[in-house]
Parts: C-alpha cells; structure tokens; sequence
C-alpha cells in the first residue's frame, strides 16, 4: 500500500508540478509537464556535456531541469531529452526512445494495476458477503486520494460553482450507479463474465447517444457493434457459471456509465466548473458518487452488516487484514485509472482502444488462471468476438471523428 501511494503522488507531481522561471539568458526549455505534451520546435544545443555522477546531484538540488533540445536544427532526429540550466547541456539520450520507454511503462502499469485490482477485489467479495460497501469503500478511497492532491498542492482543484455543482451532482449519482453495479456483478459472479458484458458498452452509448443526444452514428459504427451483441449473447449462453444477478449488474453498469458520458455532454451547454482535466473530473466525479453510495449502501446493506463483517473477520487480527485487502483495492483502483489517463494522454485514441481491448483479455486470462473458472470452447469463442467488436467499434468512432474533423477543416 505505501508503494502504491508513493506512485500516485509521483504520478500527479510529474504530470502538473511546475519549473522554476527560466531566466531571459536560458536558452532551454524546461519541463513543466509529460514529454508529449511539450511544444514543437525545441531549443538548439550543440554543446552537450557527458551525463556524470555530479549531474545527479546538481538534479536533486534543482539546479538542473529536464528538457528537451535539438543536436543539429537540420535534423529532427537528432532530438534529445536532457538536463540543462544556464550554464550547461546535459544529453541522456534520444528523446523518441525515451517517449517509448515511457509510453511502455505505462502500459505495463496500467495492465499490472489493472489485473492485480481485479484479483484483489474479487478476494475482497469473498472474504465478505457486502459488495456495495466496498465499492463504497473503494470510492471513499478514491476521494481521499483526490483530496490529497488538490490540498497538498500536488494538482491543481478545480473549481466549482453552485451552479455547476447542481449540474454535476445528476452526473455523479451515474457515476456511482455505475461503479456500484459493476463491483455487484464481480462480487456475484465470475471476473472473466462480467468483462465480457461491459465490453457491450459501446452499444449503450451509441443507443442513447441517439436517443437523448439526438446524434446519429454512422452505419460503420452500427455495423461494428454487431459482434460486440453476438459475441455477448453466445457468450452468455455457454457461460458454465451463468449468474442473472452478475449479467444484469453488469448491463445496469453499462447504461448507467453511458448515461454518465451523455449527461457529461450534455451539461457542457450549462454552468462549467473550470479546471477540470481529464483526472480532476474523475476525482470530481468519485467525490460526487460518495455522497450517493453512501446512503444507497447504507440503506441497502445496514441491517446485515455487523453479523457480517464478525463472520468474516471474527478477530481483530482478522478485521485488520480484511480492511487492508478492502484498502488495497481502492487504491489500485485509483492508480489504475490514474495511469489509465497518463497511458491516454501518450498514445494515439486507436493505440489506446487496442491498449484496452488487451487489457481485457489479461484480466480474463488471469482471473480464469486465478479463481479456477470454467469456461466453454464456444463461451470463449464468443468472448473472444465481444472483445475484438469493441475494438472495431473504438476504432470506427475515431475514423468518424478524423473524417468530421477533416471535413470541418476544408470549410
């Protein structure tokens, strides 16, 4: 757990903590945000000194900051990410295989969190019979986190009026809605299944993109859908572990997170909150859903909690291990999704659709390693096919909005 926070600190710091001003006699740019972020047209340096042991220090002094910087202005190749000041140029080498580097450790993370978040919390729902008081833990922890960036200066709050306050709670209780069902679906049934059910999420938010939005999608999207509905259906039908409750929970999620997403769009036609990155708005979104599930969880699982929780942890030995594990899950939660943003925010949309449609297949492949469960020839057939229709439907929006964007361009 402490290594876990320890990463989602660093993660918030490397993303917003700003440089110190530059003088108006530095030739460098410094680094104020992730290397794809940084503006084209990079300084000149052909004076770069040897990385050695003192640079290191001078580093952790802040007497040096990251950069990065042109060898020769002919060649764009010769871009390097480096450490400079006013008086030095320090190369640490190209700055493509750094952008690789740090666009594979990403995903490494984002895939490690991910999986090793699915198998925590489905222990969780094991050891106790409350699923929706550990999704509500888990957002609880999700809020804490968010907390401790904005107050301890690590990302900067956003900012919310009580006008966009009333628009945004409608959008948290979705949000809510939507974590609730999905951590009900995997606490009643089987990991593997339910990935499988939310990856017909596209359909839901196409049907009510059109129906309360009024937007239409193209017949290439709708046709990409079809086997996200055939590979589910036979999915389920050959499902071993069939669980109603789990296919419904997971469909209820679906819908409640596209309602989340149309609600979103929607409300940009209303007052805005200001600040509100693509992080900030989940963390927004995870402090407005505790206010909900606090009460829906407490309306829902209050009576049969204390027998409960004494059968599950019937001594403090056992109540503090049971906390630890349920700790643990929301806090993986969190940095999955953390880098799950920082993956984003380096990648092409279609590299991240494929980056997501494998990141499925892992958790699947996992928990069914993991947990035992028994899967069909044809069930596995037709997850395999639900999975590879979410990729084409991801990758046929992003073609949709290329081409709209083109369109709106040669106006």
């Amino acid at each position: 757990m402490p290594a876990l926070a320890a990463l989602l600190v660093a993660s918030a710091a490397w993303r917003v903590t700003p440089s110190p001003p530059l003088s108006p006699q530095s030739p460098h740019r410094r680094l104020p945000q992730p290397l794809s972020t940084l503006a084209t047209a990079p300084t000149i340096v052909r004076d770069v000194t040897p990385l050695r042991r003192r640079h290191l220090a001078e580093l952790a002094r802040g007497d040096l900051s990251a950069a990065r910087f042109l060898r020769d202005a002919a060649d764009s190749t010769s871009e390097v990410y480096g450490l400079v000041n006013e008086k030095v140029a320090v190369s640490l080498g190209p700055a493509a295989a750094w952008d690789r580097a740090r666009v594979a450790v990403y995903f490494a993370l984002w895939y490690l969190l991910s999986v090793v978040y699915s198998v925590k919390n489905k222990q969780a729902h094991i050891a106790l019979a409350l699923p929706l008081s550990i999704a509500t833990a888990q957002l609880v922890v999700g809020g804490l986190v968010a907390s401790f960036f904005w107050l301890s200066g690590a990302r900067a709050p956003p900012r919310v009026s009580s006008a966009a306050l009333r628009t945004l709670l409608p959008i948290g209780l979705f949000h809510a809605v939507g974590h609730l069902a999905g951590v009900f679906a995997t606490a009643v049934g089987s990991v593997s299944f339910v990935q499988v059910v939310k990856s017909a999420g596209p359909v839901w938010a196409c049907l009510l993109s059109g129906l309360l939005l009024r937007q239409g999608s193209s017949r290439r999207v709708w046709l990409s859908l079809l086997p996200i509905v055939g590979g589910v259906a036979l999915a389920s039908a050959q499902e071993l572990s069939f669980v109603w409750a789990a296919f419904l929970a997971s469909a209820a999620s679906d819908v409640a997170l596209a309602l989340r997403n149309v609600l979103s769009k929607k409300s940009m036609d209303g007052p805005q909150a200001e600040n509100m990155s693509p992080p900030n708005t989940f963390y927004l979104f995870t402090l407005l859903s505790v206010l909900w599930s606090l009460p829906l969880t407490l309306g829902l699982e209050a009576r049969g909690a204390v027998a409960a929780w004494c059968g599950a942890a019937p001594s403090r030995q056992a109540s503090a291990s049971l906390l630890s594990l349920i700790a643990q899950s929301g806090l993986l939660f969190t940095a999955y999704t953390e880098v799950q943003f920082q993956a984003l925010d380096s990648v092409s949309p279609v590299t991240h659709a494929v980056g997501n449609t494998m990141r499925r297949v892992v958790i699947m492949l996992v928990c069914i390693a993991v947990f035992r469960t028994p899967v069909s020839l044809l069930g596995g057939v037709g997850s395999a096919i639900a999975i590879a229709g979410s990729y084409a439907y991801a990758a046929a929006k992003t073609a949709e909005k290329l081409q709209a964007g083109a369109a709106a361009a040669a106006e």
